[in-house]
């Protein structure tokens, strides 16, 4: 074996191992995106159950649910504590929106945001709190959601109402 042979084995072997590592790279690449989306899932999760959980508190009175509800009798304060709940939501939706835009959100997870979202636009005081702090929003994120307050009335979106009605018919579905 002469040392021009030597040379092409170890060459030989030099470039399984690169491709070796290269497949290896590939592999934790892939595995590091899952888990990135994995945990992005999860911090969404959390902070839409956070929200939800937060305002379910501050429904204790009727005031919040007036809001809710598009009520024109609530009292200032009562619109200001709901114009940072919507803020609350705002800021989730849009977060949402722009991770999905980056590929960071699948498909499937940007699905049931666009349904709550719908459902959540079709609350008239969730409307109104977007008409009056719309302005505080990234642009385009502005002309998404305006497109969702547009289809506030498509049956997707009535039929997401959240009326005491609703609730007793479920449970009246439940008990026969």
């Amino acid at each position: 074996m002469t040392l021009a042979d030597l040379a092409s084995i170890g060459s030989l072997i030099s470039g399984v191992a690169v491709l070796a590592s290269l497949v290896y790279l590939g592999i934790q690449t892939r595995q590091n995106v899952r888990h990135s989306q994995a945990l992005i899932q999860q911090g969404r999760a959390a902070r839409i159950a956070d929200t939800a959980l937060r305002i379910a508190e501050l429904r204790e009175g009727d005031a919040i649910d007036k809001c809710f509800a598009g009520s024109p009798d609530v009292a200032e304060k009562d619109v200001g504590r709901f114009l940072n709940i919507g803020r609350a939501i705002f800021v989730s939706a849009e977060d949402s929106y722009f991770q999905h835009k980056q590929g960071l959100l699948d498909d499937i997870a940007f699905a049931s945001f666009e349904t709550g979202a719908r459902a959540g636009m079709g609350s008239p005081g969730v409307a109104a709190a977007w008409l009056l702090t719309r302005d505080m929003y990234e642009p385009e994120f502005r002309v998404y959601l305006d497109g969702l307050l547009g289809d506030m009335h498509a049956p997707a979106a009535a039929a997401q109402s959240r009326s005491l009605t609703r609730w007793r018919d479920a449970l009246a579905s439940f008990s026969r």
